[in-house]
């Protein structure tokens, strides 16, 4: 991450730390794929995504230990494990420390685009990927949104709008929803969309990322709020590819699922030859076979 953090196409594959869980851990914590979990060790604790992973041992978690505070909020996991050094190699201790985890409740998720890589405040977990032209990050609370004067500085917290910011906002208490969008000199600078429960009314991050550095014509602002990009990009009909898996070749979750259950795919490597997905470096070839799996249990 000292390096590739800075590179937007190779965070396309895996943007933020996960900690993995076996399904009978995960079953046990009454987590969900995506959901929050809280890990705490003697030395330190955090919160961090959860991902159910089959091929995970029951009885122990995972968490890769390249991220940073500069990425997410979950810090870097090298803070929960034990300092002790091996007295001949110098190699820290990273692969055997006695954890307690919990689940995280979630009460909205959001969305937030921003020129600027900002350090959101007042909530519960962040994530920041790189972009092209800017930043996106996900977002969840665990507490209710604030209402009235405490909301506005609330918002605040998490665009740190400068000084001069036109400020565009929609509110819809009854359902839930919180959309803002800041323009510095007529150009769209931020936008923040937030949804109570598990964000399903959030829009998509690709077409309206793409505006950000924009100039918004009068006539286009509705769009905005609305979580869509002018011109009519990013309504609903639009085709997504799903979360990257092959960062080499851009392919989507979506894509190969398809494509296993349209061409028959068994394999791998069948997988490759129609998509060229894990032909390049490799690794996302248990990520593949995986999928393989899933697509076969399911059918």
């Amino acid at each position: 991450m000292t390096r590739t953090g800075r590179v937007p196409r190779l965070l396309a594959h895996t943007g933020e730390p996960r900690a993995a869980l076996s399904p009978a851990d995960a079953a046990r914590l009454g987590v969900a794929d995506g959901d929050l979990v809280r890990i705490e060790s003697v030395h330190a604790g955090t919160v961090v995504r959860a991902t159910i992973d089959a091929g995970q041992r029951v009885g122990e978690l995972f968490l890769p230990m390249h991220w940073t505070d500069e990425f997410c909020s979950a810090g870097p996991a090298g803070r929960l494990v034990n300092a002790a050094l091996d007295p001949i190699s110098g190699q820290p201790e990273l692969k055997l420390t006695a954890v307690r985890a919990e689940a995280v409740p979630v009460a909205w998720r959001g969305l937030l685009l921003h020129r600027a890589a900002v350090r959101p405040q007042g909530v519960a977990y962040w994530s920041r990927v790189p972009l092209s032209n800017g930043h996106a990050f996900e977002l969840v609370g665990s507490d209710a949104l604030p209402a009235g004067p405490a909301l506005t500085r609330f918002v605040e917290g998490l665009l740190h709008p400068p000084a001069g910011a036109e400020w565009l906002q929609l509110t819809d208490a009854g359902r839930g929803l919180l959309r803002v969008a800041i323009l510095v000199d007529g150009r769209l600078e931020a936008c923040l969309f937030l949804a109570a429960g598990d964000g399903a009314q959030l829009p998509p991050r690709d077409a309206l990322a793409a505006l950000l550095g924009d100039r918004v014509k009068d006539e286009a602002r509705p769009s905005l709020l609305s979580g869509r990009a002018p011109g009519g990009s990013g309504a609903p009909g639009v085709k997504s590819a799903g979360r990257t898996v092959c960062a080499c070749f851009s392919v989507g979750l979506l894509t190969i699922r398809e494509a296993i259950v349209a061409n028959r795919l068994t394999s791998a490597e069948e997988i490759g030859a129609c998509l060229k997905a894990g032909t390049n470096c490799g690794s996302c070839i248990p990520e593949l076979k995986e999928i393989l799996r899933d697509v076969h249990a399911s059918a």
